[in-house]
């Protein structure tokens, strides 16, 4: 083989080498991105940011009301309401911040509403969610004892139970309250949520 046949060969295995390897670093520098973008907050509204499924240390949390940007965001687990609010592009100017605890944990496939100053105004706050039953979260004595089974003590004992233990993640949790057993929480089953 001559001299300059083998020195077109090394040229071109070395522009082969070069070439390769810039879709190499390509291809990596945009699966770390991505990676990036699925290890921090995921935002999904409508047909715009929707990045793929959400993570096993991830969950998903629907945000309405007086906020910049409303939708369904992805947050790793053990984000709390202000974290999602910043995600939502922070309140608007007539939210009622007040009514809103900012350092509640979330839960995944919960719907956090923020409302209006106004609306505030118009009814008291209260652990009845929009389908009528009782947010066992956030209910009051006085609502918890509205259910069945449930008297002051019972309320009282769910809601020390609430705030020793933190939010239900699943209504079953109650019958780890002491006195409340399978019998009571058949009862009151389908007049609960923790959304």
């Amino acid at each position: 083989m001559n001299k300059g046949l083998q020195e077109k060969i090394i040229l071109g295995l070395l522009v082969l080498l070069l070439i390769g390897g810039g879709l190499w670093r390509a291809v990596q520098h945009k699966a770390t991105e991505f990676g990036a973008m699925q290890a921090g907050f995921i935002r999904q509204t409508g047909d715009t940011g929707v990045l793929g499924d959400q993570g096993p240390d991830q969950i998903t949390v629907h945000l309405v009301g007086a906020v910049a940007s409303p939708g369904v965001y992805h947050l790793p687990v053990g984000s709390r309401v202000y974290e999602l609010l910043e995600m939502g592009g922070g309140l608007m100017e007539e939210a009622d911040s007040e009514g809103l605890n900012q350092a509640r944990p979330l839960l995944d496939g919960e719907q956090v509403f923020v409302g209006t100053r106004a609306e505030a105004g118009e009814s008291p706050r209260s652990g009845l969610s929009q389908e009528g039953k009782i947010n066992i979260n956030l209910a009051t004595t006085a609502e918890l004892m509205a259910l069945p089974g449930i008297g002051e003590v019972r309320a009282k004992q769910i809601i020390e139970y609430r705030d020793k233990n933190g939010f239900f993640t699943d209504p079953r949790e109650l019958m780890d309250v002491s006195g409340i057993g399978e019998k009571t929480y058949s009862s009151i089953a389908e007049l609960i949520t923790i959304y």
